[in-house]
């Protein structure tokens, strides 16, 4: 490999002062308040694509309190947690050297929770960056990697605070400061998601999210009006308007009247009583669906998909439709997996190999196993198609391609005799199948529509139904006394 410049060894220790993430925790104090207190969303926007100091404190609430958008960021997480990964040798260098190094990158990262380290680093697509501390012993001169620490983002910056953010990571010393320290960058772990113009804070899905989060919250909190307004609205008169505790009073009886069965009320008091009959005439189903069509923009924008999230988006979607979503959420999982392999690459297996073993040694590669599951039916057909046109296979061949073991006798370069009396493998193909196949299919796919049809009209009716039969139970029950 080409000669690369070797960095210079980090620090040793910690440079992130349990002070530091105290004020970052002090700072989310203010979210057991709606968004810190902030009911104009306009506000909250603004601060989000200005930078402000309160923004990551949002996007924390955010998270926290809306169960549809942590949900949707849990799956894209976890959607790369779940695959397989590996440090594998520097690529054509089979050389006793590259085996080694390989070797010393799995035992440093062996070291570690790295699963949870991982989890912590995928924080960068919701938040838009994450960063991580690494520690390292340098004591011998090289470096050995002791643990790495999640960092709060709201220590940090890439410039001065409404600056562009291309530059250098800065350290703060509370997450109100609008300028602060360059630190060394072999010392931490920054993952930037899907930076534009060199912008360092990547673009963040929480702030993505946002406005549908917060119509719906909002719409959830009418909904609950709603509910609260069954008996009516209680509107009770009181005669001085500058008289503070007969407001009050009047307050109280309303409140009582809207509560209680029995109330107790001055002489003469008046209220509204045409108001009181009045209950909200709204259909809830108003506020249910703007809620769905909600939850759906939020995985939408997130995940690339409904399907999976919400089994059919308004019960309407297809096997083809199901696939096409559960496709897109993969080909989004696939990239963050890249876009994650390259930063724990360049950030951290690269200067471990060259802190330890120099400019000149073969570079291992950290990855995700990203190649897609093989359709075995397929390369038997294909495979079974060439035997006949000719093409030799080896036993050792088959062993590899379809994982299965060799038997007594067999040799891997034994050459495969073709059996003439075998049956040819094909594909499934509907166009083989027969007139009354299809027919039979096509009759079971109607009866299953009829019968969620008629699942659907029950579902609609059992409660009326159930209704009118307890009320002509009830008339006809006789009274213990009058037996």
């Amino acid at each position: 490999m080409a000669d690369e410049k070797i960095p210079p060894l980090p620090p040793k220790g910690e440079m992130i002062p349990a002070t530091s993430s105290y004020l970052a925790q002090i700072s989310l104090y203010r979210n057991t308040l709606a968004f810190g207190g902030t009911r104009n969303p306009t506000a909250i926007w603004a601060a989000m694509m200005y930078n402000q100091p309160e923004t990551m404190a949002y996007y924390r609430e955010l998270e926290d309190k809306d169960e549809d958008v942590a949900n949707c960021l849990d799956t894209l997480k976890l959607s790369v947690l779940e695959r397989d990964r590996s440090v594998y040798p520097a690529p054509r260098d089979e050389s006793a050297l590259a085996q080694e190094v390989k070797e010393f990158v799995e035992a440093e990262l062996g070291k570690l929770d790295f699963h949870a380290v991982l989890d912590c680093v995928l924080d960068a697509p919701g938040y838009g960056f994450s960063v991580q501390e690494m520690i390292f012993d340098t004591s011998m001169g090289q470096a050995s990697l002791m643990d790495i620490s999640d960092c709060p983002q709201e220590l940090f910056l890439f410039g001065d605070r409404f600056y562009p953010q291309v530059g250098p990571l800065q350290l703060l010393d509370n997450p109100w400061a609008s300028k602060g320290t360059p630190v060394p960058e072999q010392k931490f772990l920054v993952f930037s998601y899907r930076k534009r113009s060199r912008n360092r804070m990547g673009r963040p899905l929480l702030k993505a999210v946002f406005w549908p989060s917060w119509f719906k919250r909002n719409m959830d909190r009418l909904w609950l009006q709603y509910g609260e307004k069954g008996p009516g609205t209680a509107v009770v008169r009181y005669n001085d308007p500058d008289n503070a505790s007969e407001r009050q009073q009047a307050v109280d009886i309303a409140q009582a009247i809207i509560d209680n069965v029995a109330v107790a009320v001055p002489k003469g008091f008046d209220y509204d009583q045409e108001l009181l009959k009045i209950a909200r005439s709204q259909n809830p189903e108003v506020y249910e669906n703007f809620c769905k069509s909600k939850q759906y923009a939020i995985a939408r924008r997130i995940l690339g998909e409904t399907l999976t999230s919400f089994g059919n988006e308004g019960g309407g979607g297809s096997r083809a439709q199901g696939q096409t979503h559960a496709d897109t959420l993969d080909k989004r999982s696939v990239e963050l997996c890249r876009s994650l392999q390259s930063v724990i690459n360049q950030h951290l297996v690269k200067p471990l190999v060259l802190w330890n073993y120099g400019p000149q040694a073969p570079m291992p590669f950290w990855g995700f196993d990203l190649e897609e599951a093989e359709d075995l039916q397929l390369a038997l057909t294909i495979d079974s198609g060439l035997q006949r046109m000719g093409k030799k296979f080896t036993v050792g061949y088959i062993s590899d391609r379809y994982d299965r073991p060799l038997t007594s006798g067999e040799t891997e370069d034994q050459e495969i005799v073709p059996d003439a009396t075998a049956p040819s493998v094909a594909l499934t193909d509907r166009s083989t199948t027969t007139f009354s196949e299809r027919q039979d299919e096509a009759q079971t796919l109607a009866q299953m529509a009829q019968y969620d049809k008629l699942f659907e009209q029950l579902q609609g009716k059992s409660t009326d139904i159930f209704a009118s039969r307890v009320r002509e139970i009830a008339a006809q029950t006789v009274p213990v006394e009058d037996r």
